[in-house]
């Protein structure tokens, strides 16, 4: 094998050479034919975005064991050093595999397993399933160390004993966001000015205290005001948490520090250009509503998502020729789609200004939203398949995630930078909706002031 990669030209694939079995096999391979940025190259402004999950999941194997070599080099814990050597081929395997478990067009398909399959992790649990039922053999086959139940916990974050395995793949600057954020940015146009190499070159693994100082010490106050009888034990049990501690990743230059500012400001920047860019966007959840409507009418089976490996045959060439093969409103779509002739955008807004849609969001009431659009297609006297109720998660920094040392203690990144401060916002106050309309099926200028009320009264609870 040889790979040449746009954004590794030092990339050599031969030292990847004990897990060739894994790369070749079939679930590996067929992320070849599942583009990266779903719809993304078929509709709006980024005609060039033809990677796929395949390049990028080689590239996340590659940019981990990068970091897994300057982790080891960086550490200075012997035992966190031992822990590095002894974990890097599963967290190698993790990388190659953190992807395996997307559907075509790959986010695409997320919200149908969501909503029609009770899948609440979507391509997560789809991964999980991929790697015990079709991948075991194969993975712990390569190496007595590695464990398919390892792997699958360093993927989903869930690594019990080693916080810092889970930072690799699934952390707030892991492996997976430096290459996809680099990737994105390179076959979209985006400009961006930092490379995952320096990011990489600044961090060590470090213990970081599970309970603060300040903590510990309004413990033991309140401790001494209390009338307790038992303050001798109690004594005793706090200064056993004060040497509790767990490891993470952290950033240990200032260098380091402006480049992760760097890199979130850049993610947030491709949020706002390229991921939630409206045309493609909307091309998709048509997708979503022509496989939700195959589904309904029994025009596909629906095993090729409740059975693995049935769902690992799936890919966006098995997906476009499943649409023209079930005729009605999906051969439809996929014309409309080849045609670029997409529903109109209606109604843009943010979610917290409607009690009955916050309310559904937040508890991520499928049936609620489901209910939500079917009331608003009313209003429009058409289908719910000429309607898209479109929720726009934007996903927040998230806090206690990213450890930086500075003069030798860790801190959370959010607590020592103000850019990474404003970046954590919640999720409420960034997320909004889109209402997307058929103007082909529906006169959307008609009384479209009127209109507008109700429907805003629909979303308000009214």
């Amino acid at each position: 094998m040889t790979v040449k990669d746009p954004l590794y030209p030092e990339f050599k694939i031969e030292k990847f050479q004990w897990v060739f079995p894994l790369i070749r096999s079939y679930p590996v391979n067929r992320l070849r034919f599942i583009k990266q940025l779903g719809l993304k190259a078929y509709g709006g402004q980024f005609p060039s975005a033809n990677h796929t999950r395949y390049e990028h999941s080689i590239g996340t194997m590659y940019l981990a064991s990068k970091l897994c070599e300057e982790l080891y080099k960086n550490t200075e814990d012997k035992d966190l050093k031992g822990s590095v050597r002894e974990y890097t081929p599963t967290i190698i395997v993790a990388a190659l595999l953190h992807d395996i478990g997307h559907g075509p067009f790959s986010h695409t398909i997320d919200d149908v397993l969501k909503e029609r399959f009770q899948k609440k992790h979507a391509h997560e649990d789809m991964t999980k399933e991929i790697v015990f039922r079709i991948l075991k053999n194969d993975i712990e086959q390569l190496e007595n160390s590695i464990k398919a139940e390892e792997v699958c916990q360093i993927i989903l974050g869930e690594h019990t004993y080693h916080s810092y395995l889970n930072d690799i793949v699934h952390g707030e600057l892991d492996v997976d966001r430096m290459d996809y954020l680099a990737r994105d940015a390179y076959f979209t146009g985006v400009e961006y000015g930092w490379r995952a190499y320096q990011l990489i070159e600044s961090m060590k693994i470090s213990k970081t205290p599970v309970v603060e100082e300040e903590m510990i010490s309004k413990f033991r106050e309140d401790i001494e005001k209390s009338d307790i009888e038992i303050k001798e034990e109690i004594r005793e049990a706090i200064g056993r948490i004060k040497d509790l501690w767990s490891d993470h990743v952290c950033i240990c230059d200032e260098s380091g520090i402006a480049l992760a500012e760097l890199l979130l400001v850049t993610r947030r920047t491709m949020y706002e250009r390229v991921y939630y860019e409206s045309s493609s966007r909307i091309a998709e959840k048509m997708i979503q509503k022509a496989i939700i409507w195959m589904l309904d009418n029994n025009k596909i089976d629906k095993d090729l998502f409740l059975n693995v490996n049935k769902y690992v045959t799936l890919d966006d060439f098995e997906l476009f020729t499943l649409l023209k093969e079930a005729g009605g409103y999906a051969y439809e779509i996929l014309n409309r789609i080849k045609k670029r002739e997409i529903f109109d955008c209606y109604f843009l807004e943010k979610v917290g200004n409607y009690p009955r849609l916050k309310d559904a969001v937040a508890r991520e009431d499928q049936k609620e939203l489901n209910k939500l659009n079917l009331e608003i297609a009313e209003k429009f006297d058409t289908s719910p398949e000429r309607v898209i109720l479109d929720i726009i998660r934007r996903r927040p920094f998230e806090k206690n995630r990213v450890f930086v040392e500075v003069e030798g203690v860790p801190s959370p990144l959010e607590e020592v930078s103000n850019i990474v401060q404003s970046l954590a916002k919640s999720i409420q106050s960034d997320t909004t909706f889109g209402i997307y309309v058929d103007r082909q099926h529906v006169n959307i200028e008609k009384d479209k002031s009127n209109l507008i009320k109700q429907i805003e009264d629909i979303l308000g609870g009214m």
